[in-house]
C-alpha cells in the first residue's frame, strides 16, 4: 500500500447515460459505487503527494453499496471484520468489472477496473483505465447507472467568487481556522439546499514551494453565508493528521444527493458521505478503506 508521510518532502448539464453492463452480481436493490482518481495518492492511505497516471488511467476504490431508498450499506471489510474481507476479495475484488462515471465530472466515461486484491492493511484500491469523456481528478462511478440522474456538481468558486467568503472565514480565525491561506471553497448543491465546502487538503497544497514542511490545520468545514456570514454546520475535528478532500456529488432520480469525500491519516483511510437526514445536513455513512 503506497503510504507517504505528510513529514517526508515529496513530491471533486449533460446528457442521459447510457447504460453500461456489470460484469459482477449484485442484488436487485444495491449498487455498487467506487471512487476514481487521475492521482494515485488520493485514494491511498497515509498523507501524502502522489503522481498523476497516465492517459487513461485510473486509481479505483469500491466504496460502498446504495439501494434504490438511497440509504448506503459498506462490505464488512475491516481490521474488524477480516472474515468478511476475505470473502470480498474472493467474491468481487478478484474479478474485472465495468462501472459508468455517475457524477458531473467525467460524467457517461465507462471505467474498466482491472482484479485487485487486499494488502496487509485492509486496502483494496486497485487501477483500471476509463474512455468516453475526460476526468480532470477524481469521479464517482456505479456497477448500475439506473438510479442515478444529472445535478450540479461540487463546483470550485473562483477568487473573485470567494473573496466575500473568504473574508467572512478571517472572524473564525483563530478560533477554528489558522488562517485563510491554500481553502479550496466549494459550492454544492442538496436537495435544494445550497452548501458551500471550505477545503483545506495536503494535496492542494503541498507541492508548492515553502509548502513542503508546512503545518497549516487540514480542514473540512461545511456551512452556507447568512446576510453576509458564514454559518458553520459540519467541522471535522481532527485537523492534525486527518486529511479530507472532496470527491464529487451524486444524485439520484428519487431526489436525494450525496457529496462523497476521501479521508486519510497516518494509519488509514476511509469514505464520508453527506446528505440530508430530517432537513438537515448530516454525515449518512463513514467506512470502507484500509487500517493497519
Amino acid at each position: 500500500m503506497n503510504r507517504i508521510s505528510i513529514w517526508l518532502v515529496l513530491g471533486a448539464s449533460i446528457a442521459a447515460l447510457p447504460q453500461q453492463p456489470s460484469s459482477t452480481p449484485k442484488s436487485d436493490a444495491d449498487v455498487v459505487l467506487a471512487a476514481v482518481s487521475r492521482d494515485d495518492g488520493i485514494l491511498a492511505g497515509g498523507i501524502g503527494l502522489g503522481k498523476k497516471l497516465g492517459p487513461g488511467n485510473l486509481s479505483i476504490e469500491p466504496l460502498a453499496k446504495l439501494d434504490s431508498s438511497g440509504e448506503w450499506k459498506g462490505f464488512d471489510c475491516d481490521a474488524r471484520h477480516q472474515d468478511g474481507c476475505r470473502k470480498f476479495e474472493k467474491e468481487y475484488l478478484s474479478k474485472p468489472h465495468t462501472y459508468t462515471i455517475v457524477s458531473a465530472d467525467g460524467r457517461g466515461a465507462t471505467v474498466s477496473a482491472a482484479p485487485t486484491s487486499l494488502d496487509e492493511c485492509f486496502d483494496y484500491t486497485g487501477h483500471g483505465t476509463y474512455s468516453g469523456a475526460s476526468i480532470g481528478r477524481t469521479a464517482i462511478a456505479a456497477s448500475s447507472t439506473e438510479m442515478f440522474t444529472t445535478g450540479a456538481s461540487a463546483r470550485r468558486l473562483t477568487d473573485r467568487e470567494s473573496a466575500p467568503i473568504r473574508k467572512s472565514l478571517s472572524a473564525l480565525v483563530p478560533s477554528k481556522f489558522d488562517s485563510t491561506e491554500e481553502l479550496r471553497i466549494y459550492s454544492v448543491q442538496l436537495e435544494g439546499q445550497s452548501f458551500l465546502v471550505i477545503q483545506r487538503a495536503f494535496q492542494d497544497y503541498g507541492s508548492k514551494p515553502g509548502y513542503e514542511t508546512a503545518r497549516l490545520r487540514l480542514i473540512l468545514a461545511i456551512g452556507a453565508m447568512q446576510e453576509g456570514r458564514f454559518r458553520l454546520l459540519h467541522w471535522k475535528e481532527n485537523v492534525d493528521d486527518e486529511n479530507e478532500l472532496v470527491l464529487g456529488t451524486i444524485h439520484l432520480t428519487n431526489g436525494r444527493d450525496f457529496l462523497i469525500t476521501t479521508t486519510s491519516d497516518p494509519e488509514s483511510q476511509l469514505f464520508r458521505i453527506y446528505g440530508i437526514r430530517n432537513g438537515r445536513l448530516a454525515v449518512v455513512y463513514s467506512g470502507g478503506g484500509a487500517s493497519c
